[in-house]
């Protein structure tokens, strides 16, 4: 489990720097990292994005940087996963618009990041706002971190603790609100959109009110239950994000036989229209969707159960492979708005070393300009190691991450049209599965309690 403790810094940054990066606490600073900064002048290139902050209006509050802490159980991971786990932790709270310096310290029985990130943002300068709220989103990702690498969760989410009552009977599995999750649990795996999730609801006998907050009552219950009381796991963006994933996963019936079968027969009303076919069909649907059903197979030449097959194959490899894209563009967007970030504080120092050969007394302007100096043969090496040897115009810069902008602008809009798709298809899908179900000999379903409708509920 991971431990989280926040602290703003408002006097001196380089202090606390120097302090995280002691080698005798980090291996011999072989477990420090940063980001769109170097850790060894990381205080002046926060100062120089604070100053062209307050240029453009953003100088609001007093902190110059955040101290966190993320602290793990002892004996629960290595000092390399931990350090992973941190800069993960750090990209995705800061969304990679913040400098940021992180250490793992070894020197205590517990293993602890370090993360100190500016207060200021190099890409909108924007000022980091720290509160109850931004807290419990810190606690919430750090959670979910955590468990998808196996590790115990226990930070605190802002969500409302139980009382003992609830609590025991919650364990039991007797209170209102654990039978409600478990029926929304079964209702959503077994949906893909939201409208079907609430149907399935009220045949399971729940009552549904939809105003401001979606809620449900039990027929024997006297109140409604609030889904954001059961936590965020149920809250309604949570439940979209669930029967997303569902509109994603291809769930083929076991009997193939039975499916090419019912295939044929749902078909035949496009190819022969067949008016009876499409009737029967009908009666054990929803009438809007067989036309939809009907209209997209015939749209889409799909009237070959191998091409259908294929055809959802062939869709799931598209989104997957245009997600993959935007992931490339977004993460080659953040590394070219490092370097414009490198590129413009550079110019700025070249400028006053260029200034420097023609002073008078030059021994007092490099002690003027100590901090100019240190940051443009700091920057002039991380732009080498970036793959940068010729310094780009500002404009040419800003046009390339213009460019990368709109690709990935592209990339989004084709990948939410490939979804669109997706989700008809889906549901055409699901229609099968549906019919397959109603279709099964009435002894079947009673050999099998779980191939009944009732049961897929």
């Amino acid at each position: 489990m991971a431990y989280l403790k926040i602290f703003p810094i408002k006097v001196t940054d380089k202090k606390a720097l120097d302090y995280i990066t002691n080698p005798d606490k980090t291996d011999e600073k072989l477990l420090v990292s940063s980001f769109g900064c170097s850790p060894e002048t990381a205080d002046l290139e926060f100062s120089m994005t604070r100053e062209m902050a307050k240029k453009n209006g953003m100088d609001k509050g007093d902190n110059l940087a955040f101290h966190l802490i993320q602290s793990f159980k002892p004996g629960e991971v290595d000092a390399e996963t931990a350090h992973r786990l941190g800069q993960q932790f750090a990209d995705e709270v800061l969304k990679r618009k913040y400098e940021y310096v992180i250490s793992t310290h070894v020197d205590k029985n517990h293993i602890h990041n370090h993360i100190i990130f500016n207060a200021a943002s190099f890409v909108d300068h924007h000022k980091y706002v720290s509160n109850k709220r931004s807290y419990h989103k810190l606690c919430r990702i750090s959670n979910r971190i955590c468990h998808e690498n196996g590790l115990a969760t226990s930070m605190p989410t802002g969500e409302k603790g139980k009382s003992y009552k609830e609590n025991m009977e919650y364990h039991r599995g007797t209170s209102w609100k654990a039978k409600l999750r478990v029926a929304v649990d079964k209702a959503i795996w077994t949906s893909i959109n939201y409208e079907e999730f609430l149907q399935k609801m009220q045949l399971a006998g729940y009552e549904v009110r939809q105003g401001k907050h979606l809620s449900f009552r039990a027929p024997e219950q006297k109140n409604f239950t609030y889904m954001k009381s059961l936590g965020s796991y149920y809250s309604e963006d949570s439940i979209q994000l669930r029967l997303e994933k569902n509109r994603h996963q291809v769930k083929l019936p076991r009997n193939a036989t039975r499916e090419v079968r019912l295939y044929v027969k749902m078909t035949t009303y496009v190819t022969t229209g067949n008016r009876a076919g499409f009737e029967n069909w009908a009666k054990l649907n929803n009438l809007k969707e067989a036309a939809m059903t009907f209209n997209y197979l015939s749209e889409n030449n799909l009237l070959n159960y191998a091409l259908f097959q294929q055809h959802i194959a062939d869709m799931s490899g598209s989104i997957q492979a245009t997600e993959e894209q935007i992931e490339i563009l977004t993460s080659e967007i953040s590394q070219q708005k490092v370097i414009q970030k490198y590129c413009d504080t550079y110019r700025l120092c070249r400028k006053i070393v260029e200034e420097g050969k023609s002073a008078t007394n030059q021994k007092s302007y490099k002690a003027k300009h100590q901090a100019e100096y240190q940051l443009h043969d700091s920057l002039k090496k991380q732009l080498q190691e970036l793959g940068v040897t010729k310094i780009p115009s500002a404009t040419r810069q800003q046009q390339k991450i213009d460019t990368l902008e709109k690709n990935l602008s592209s990339s989004k809009d084709e990948l939410q049209n490939l979804k669109k798709q997706q989700q008809k298809l889906n549901i055409v899908r699901e229609n099968f599965e549906h019919l397959l179900l109603s279709s099964a000999p009435a002894k079947e379903q009673e050999k099998d309690p779980a191939k009944t409708p009732e049961a897929s509920l």
